[in-house]
């Protein structure tokens, strides 16, 4: 089976030090400006501790849309835009169908072995059996149409967003310097603290390694944010399907 790109494709605009830098911190002050402008407008005015720490439906939507576009706007304003570059340059290549059958077979192999990661960490730290995640995809207020924004950019666009920023540019900055291993490892780390969480981050932490190394022998973004967003949109949809049902969780 030969998985190999089209050569054309080979050779993509790289990052410098000051590039990767002015990325970053262009895209985290985005990234905080919107969180803090959000806060003010999306925040009740008799709103209390308690119920601060419970999200709204409104609230779980506006921040999945908030890191998807302050990643995607970060990356292109601070990154493609300043340097001349496009998103070819970042990986948006086409995949062949040899490719695009491995990485549909790799993400439905991704998901039962993702969740057995979170259950095995989670026992062998003593933590509950609860989805840490389940108050950010079901809040109280949940509807039919808060389901959907959640699906549509938990499960889609905040895939895509952050493959652009974590492999387009956190992985392919540190490969170029110190080679594929300290890329795929330095980056999954990364990727894995931002969830917080140490049971998703260690999820997350073994999902960054697929995905760098599916980037890295694909040479195109669409395999990492096609296993990226089954992933995350099957796990929406089951745990959706859980709560319709009424199963526990």
């Amino acid at each position: 089976m030969n998985l190999t790109p089209p050569q054309n494709n080979e050779k993509i605009q790289t990052w410098g030090f000051v590039d990767f830098l002015i990325i970053l911190l262009g895209t985290g002050l985005f990234f905080v400006i919107s969180i803090f402008i959000f806060s003010l407008v999306s925040a009740p005015e008799d709103s209390n501790l308690a119920a601060a720490m419970e999200p709204t439906a409104a609230q779980s939507v506006g921040l999945a849309a908030i890191e998807a576009i302050a990643l995607l706007s970060g990356v292109y304003i601070f990154g493609l835009r300043r340097l001349q570059y496009t998103w070819k340059d970042l990986g948006f290549i086409t995949i062949n169908s040899k490719w695009l059958l491995l990485t549909i077979t790799i993400s439905f192999v991704v998901i039962p072995i993702s969740g057995l990661i979170t259950v095995l960490v989670m026992m062998a730290l003593g933590l509950p059996l609860d989805n840490p995640q389940l108050e950010f995809i079901i809040p109280q207020d949940i509807t039919w149409l808060g389901g959907l924004g959640l699906l549509l950019f938990g499960g889609i666009a905040v895939p895509i967003a952050e493959e652009v920023f974590f492999r387009g540019v956190l992985y392919r900055w540190v490969r170029e310097r110190w080679g594929i291993f300290i890329g795929v490892m330095v980056s999954s780390l990364i990727f894995g603290l931002i969830h917080i969480d140490i049971a998703v981050a260690s999820t997350a932490f073994i999902l960054g390694i697929i995905l760098a190394l599916v980037y890295e022998y694909s040479k195109s973004l669409w395999t990492a944010i096609l296993i990226h967003a089954i992933n995350n949109s099957i796990k929406i949809i089951l745990i959706y399907l859980l709560f319709i049902f009424d199963i526990p969780m």
